[in-house]
């Protein structure tokens, strides 16, 4: 059974395979007025964006997503992200019409740091880790409320454990 299951998988096997998902289970379920969380590896949700947004297959590879931060469509009676009120793109990526919670530029912030953190051979330590840490748990904390829902800017504890 095990040979069976491919050792990788290819941007456009992944974009077939949440195509499948798209029709059989996500559209279904947003036609019938539900809102979903969708949660996946980069490629499975640059694959799902990708269908979602229509961007060419040559733009794609250029979407960098940051990890754990949802981002927020509206979407019209075509399932079509709907623009964003400012009418732009959002300024982190500068692909997509969803909209980050906690902001375009706290996004730029997390994907310049996971940047650096794969590609630049001089960083020495975990970024995640220390005072980047506590910042990070800071703005979770401002974007997070369990009270109010997200953004609402209250103050929520959350566990530092090591």
């Amino acid at each position: 059974m095990l040979d069976k299951i491919p050792k990788s998988e290819s941007l456009n096997e992944t974009k077939e395979r949440s195509g499948v998902y798209w029709e059989t289970v996500i559209e279904p379920a947003l036609r019938e007025g539900k809102t979903l969380l969708i949660t996946g590896h980069e490629n499975n949700l640059r694959s799902l964006i990708m269908q979602l947004e229509d961007i060419s297959r040559e733009d794609i590879i250029n979407l960098s997503l940051p990890r754990a931060v949802p981002l927020v469509y509206r979407l019209d009676e075509n399932l079509k992200p709907m623009d964003r009120p400012d009418g732009k793109l959002d300024s982190a990526t500068g692909f997509l019409r969803g909209e980050w919670l906690g902001g375009d530029s706290a996004v730029t912030n997390v994907l310049n740091r996971d940047h650096k953190q794969v590609y630049d051979t001089t960083i020495e330590q975990n970024l995640e880790k220390g005072d980047t840490r506590e910042k990070w748990t800071q703005w979770l904390n401002a974007v997070v409320d369990p009270n109010e829902g997200v953004g609402g800017g209250g103050s929520t504890q959350t566990s530092n454990a090591k």
